[in-house]
């Protein structure tokens, strides 16, 4: 099987890609780098020199030379990464987020059509969900946002369920709670480009020691340690589910959305102490006032991916912490 995978050196995409071509699968693979880093690429090269083949297109403004490499991928599947992904950095840039995750999405859809390519695998977020008031949150729950972040995965999602109703394209929309982690080889890892907005490579500049502390966004929330519960998920357990969504398209016609998530709810504070029970690390922290955009309590119902997908989150926040220290300690040199 030929996927083309879109964002391929960022952290899922580039997890998703290098497991795909662990398996067999031949991966056409492409990025424009804005928020990745060309190393990941480099690593991917080396260790699939046969099956991985790569292009730097920016699928927002490059339509010309995505249409061409679409064209000569002849692929099966697509599988629809690209995106800038950062809550906080899109209320301060949204036009940015816009351009990047709407258009470009647009543009992708318009030359599958042009090749002929049906199946396409999104990664969407929980963020399309906002804050809902039933938790955990199914795939019915009401949809609204909180940020532009997610204006722009719930409007990409709207895109896609529309031309999917005209029975152009098939459309499984995977709907990420909180990926952590590192992939098993430790050659895959969460390396923001900038100043990270993710709690986990936040606390690892604390544990190098390029921050003297992490700042917790909001203390005041009516939660159990009063800062913010989230559904962090294992990177492996996240991208196998992308697996298990392209094996359902193959029988699969129209629009569905699935939940990527554990179903437990781990606070910041406590995703911390579990950072530093882990690796043997003190992790200084101090609260800051509440992000915009952000919201108090998000954790998934995966039963619908459990049951349908036959997919289920297997390993714990503790090897989350673990898998993540493992592969910065190994790659600490090229950071």
């Amino acid at each position: 099987m030929k996927i083309f995978v879109t964002g391929c050196s960022g952290y899922i995409g580039g997890t998703f890609t290098y497991e795909a071509l662990k398996k067999g699968y031949s991966v056409y693979g492409l990025d424009n780098f804005i928020n990745s880093k060309k190393d990941v690429v480099d690593k991917i090269s080396s260790n699939f020199p046969e099956n991985f083949f790569f292009e730097q297109i920016d699928i927002a403004t490059d339509t010309k030379e995505l249409n061409k490499y679409l064209t000569k991928s002849n692929s099966d599947v697509v599988v629809h990464f690209a995106g800038l992904k950062a809550v906080g950095e899109s209320e301060q840039k949204p036009l940015e987020y816009w351009e990047n995750n709407l258009l470009g999405s647009l543009n992708l859809i318009k030359s599958m059509q042009m090749n002929n390519i049906k199946n396409i695998v999104f990664s969407s977020s929980a963020t399309v969900y906002g804050s809902s008031k039933i938790q955990p949150i199914n795939e019915d729950c009401y949809l609204s946002t909180t940020s532009t972040y997610g204006s722009t995965k719930l409007s990409t999602e709207y895109l896609l369920n529309d031309v999917a109703r005209k029975g152009s394209i098939n459309v499984i929309s995977l709907r990420y709670f909180n990926p952590v982690g590192s992939h098993q080889d430790k050659e895959i890892f969460e390396d923001p480009f900038n100043k990270p907005n993710n709690l986990m490579p936040r606390i690892v500049r604390v544990a190098l020691g390029i921050d003297k502390e992490i700042e917790i966004f909001g203390s005041d929330y009516s939660t159990k340690d009063g800062t913010g519960e989230r559904d962090y998920i294992h990177i492996e357990d996240l991208v196998h589910g992308h697996f298990d969504a392209v094996k359902y398209l193959k029988d699969f016609n129209g629009f569905s959305s699935f939940n990527l998530g554990t179903g437990n709810k781990v606070s910041v504070l406590n995703l911390i102490k579990t950072f530093e029970e882990s690796n043997k690390i003190v992790i200084p922290y101090k609260f800051e006032k509440r992000r915009k955009g952000d919201v108090e309590i998000c954790y998934a119902d995966p039963s619908k991916s459990n049951q349908i997908l036959n997919w289920k989150a297997k390993r714990s926040t503790t090897e989350m912490c673990i898998d993540t220290w493992e592969a910065i300690k190994k790659n600490v040199n090229d950071l």
